[in-house]
């Protein structure tokens, strides 16, 4: 099956529909709730998700919803790929952080990078079956994602890193203009491949939040959630969901609950046989995340209380203080 994750889909409908009466009428455009969109574990089918973008170009009435889909989005949507991304050492990690990842998102597109010294070439691909069925679609969610490639790498490294080339199989449209503001260069249509060529030199621009400790930790939870890798004990199992529903914030017990289709008590009543509780589980990812990022001096106390779901610097303070005996600074000057 065809299929493309609840992550991306979320992040589309929520910018189209802009209030609730534009996000319900795509959602059932699609034939899903308003609350699927909250489930980090569901899938669409292709079909579904031509329908979806078809009825997100109609309710937000923008011809360029694409690009400014690409435009606005930021590393947060992407949940714990996302986090993989900020703590990666350069612009060109990231890249290779976004084929990889690819996979846990969808399989009806692909990312490749190609390392074609002095160049670098990534190449995005919807698969045939989509650029047959629906050439449109398949060139705005090429569109949304040079676009979003583009962004994450200056909200990542605050360079403005413009690519040599960008090609498109599609026929060129009337009107380019936005495509190139937001390119930054004069896209070239009928061409072989859908790609991005960039300077390698220009990729070796570091990212702000280079973490390479929380970078491996993050990257071994992440490939055994793509591998459905919870044979193990229920409350492993629950640490991968929880970290596959990360969007800005830590998902609650309801939503996890929903997720593995059962009741939050049953959930609860699982966790217990194994002595511990969903609090327990959520605060010891939250205090191993926290002890990562607490070593990147280039991140304030208040943005990782933001990246942990803390809307208040103190309520993270507090928070640590319970796990550790000690206070976010205090910790941090420890490890100096």
């Amino acid at each position: 099956m065809l299929w493309v994750g609840m992550p991306i889909i979320r992040n589309t409908v929520l910018s189209a529909g802009g209030h609730a009466k534009g996000i319900a009428e795509i959602c059932a455009a699609m034939d899903i709730a308003v609350k699927d969109l909250d489930d980090a574990e569901k899938r669409i089918s292709l079909d579904q998700g031509i329908a979806g973008i078809v009825a997100a170009m109609r309710v937000s009435g923008d011809p360029f919803l694409a690009l400014h889909l690409g435009e606005r989005t930021n590393v947060s949507a992407l949940g714990l790929a996302g986090l993989i991304m900020e703590s990666s050492k350069d612009a060109l990690a990231v890249l290779r952080c976004a084929q990889e990842f690819t996979q846990a998102f969808t399989n009806v597109q692909t990312f490749k990078l190609e390392t074609l010294d002095p160049e670098v070439h990534f190449h995005i691909e919807p698969v045939p079956a989509w650029t047959e069925r629906s050439p449109e679609t398949a060139m705005f969610v090429t569109d949304t994602a040079f676009a979003s490639l583009l962004n994450q790498l200056y909200l990542l490294t605050r360079k403005r890193i413009t690519p040599l080339a960008v090609h498109y199989r599609q026929p060129r449209p009337v009107d380019t203009k936005e495509h190139e503001r937001i390119l930054r260069c004069r896209p070239e249509f009928d061409r072989e491949a859908n790609r991005m060529i960039f300077a390698a030199d220009d990729l070796r621009v570091p990212v702000l939040g280079h973490n390479k400790p929380l970078s491996d930790m993050l990257r071994n939870l992440y490939e055994e959630q793509v591998r459905r890798s919870v044979s193990g004990s229920f409350s492993e199992k629950v640490k991968q969901v929880v970290f596959g529903n990360m969007q800005v914030s830590f998902p609650s017990l309801e939503v996890i609950a929903e997720v593995l289709n059962m009741t939050p008590r049953t959930l609860q009543r699982k966790l217990s046989m194994e002595g511990t509780s969903f609090r327990a589980v959520t605060d010891g990812l939250k205090q191993e995340l926290a002890e990562n990022l607490l070593a990147n001096p280039a991140l304030s106390i208040a943005d990782i209380a933001y990246k942990l779901g803390y809307f208040e610097p103190t309520s993270f303070q507090r928070a640590f203080r319970q796990w550790t005996g000690t206070t976010p600074m205090e910790y941090r000057k420890s490890r100096k």
